[in-house]
């Protein structure tokens, strides 16, 4: 099965709106997809009504920015967005703006000024990065985060985030299927297996094995982990509307199975 279980819309960080992402991936042939906002929801609602317009399956999905000695992402799927689910993402969302509002205070005091509302939902760092290449102030979204919004950056800021724990077992408690997100860098560090052991004795599901950046090598490895850690692959492009990608995430018959899909 063709599908895109890692779609980021305007509702986060993504250029497109969740019914244009939607119309993206239905233009890539892709049997179904899941749009994953950075710890919001907000998109869901438009982007299920445009999947059933346009006869492609669609799951529910978030990626939440959480954080334990280094940053992790991940990724739930297939919970239902109640009233309850949303009260506890609001505690979520604060940290995300205070974390917004405090890296706004460092960049005007380097007399960087952006003029972007640091309080708003939905910001995050990759948008005030494309800010900073349109007014000029760094060349690329590379060169932003080197300098400025990335770990040592001149304008990083480091405050309180979820752990992966409380991201697992927050999205688990809602009924999700959770699975880590792009965990190359992890494996590159020699974090990802001591995390996943401690991750699933309290419900991970998966393991986000195939992904743009996999090479051949890192997949096999992936692989093998899941088959240790018991867990499910998935995939995705991570797409946030930068560019056109021909990645194509081929979803495990297993996975498929057990998000209905």
């Amino acid at each position: 099965m063709r599908a895109d279980l890692h779609i980021h819309t305007t509702a986060s960080d993504g250029r497109l709106s969740p019914r244009e992402a939607v119309e993206w991936a239905k233009a890539r042939d892709m049997d179904a997809l899941s749009i994953t906002d950075h710890d919001t929801v907000d998109g869901l609602a438009e982007a299920k009504l445009a999947a059933h317009e346009l006869g492609i399956r669609f799951v529910n999905g978030i990626e939440l920015s959480c954080y334990a000695i280094c940053e992790v992402h991940i990724l739930g799927y297939g919970f239902t967005p109640d009233a309850a689910f949303e009260e506890e993402l609001n505690s979520v969302k604060a940290m995300r703006r205070a974390r917004n509002v405090a890296i706004g205070q460092k960049l005007s005091t380097l007399g960087v000024e952006l003029g972007l509302d640091y309080d708003a939902d939905g910001l995050g760092r990759m948008i005030i990065a494309r800010k900073m290449v349109e007014l000029g102030v760094v060349s690329d979204i590379s060169e932003a985060f080197d300098r400025y919004l990335g770990i040592g950056g001149r304008a990083y800021v480091e405050i309180r985030r979820i752990t992966p724990v409380e991201g697992v077992k927050m999205l688990k408690a809602h009924g999700a299927f959770v699975s880590v997100a792009h965990p190359k860098k992890l494996m590159q560090e020699g974090r990802l297996e001591l995390m996943l052991g401690g991750l699933k004795r309290f419900g991970l599901d998966g393991l986000e094995v195939n992904y743009p950046g996999h090479s051949d090598f890192d997949r096999a490895a992936l692989f093998k982990l899941c088959d240790k850690y018991r867990l499910l692959p998935t995939g995705g492009s991570d797409y946030h509307g930068e560019d056109e990608r021909t990645f194509v995430p081929n979803l495990d018959p297993r996975t498929a199975r057990r998000l209905g899909l």
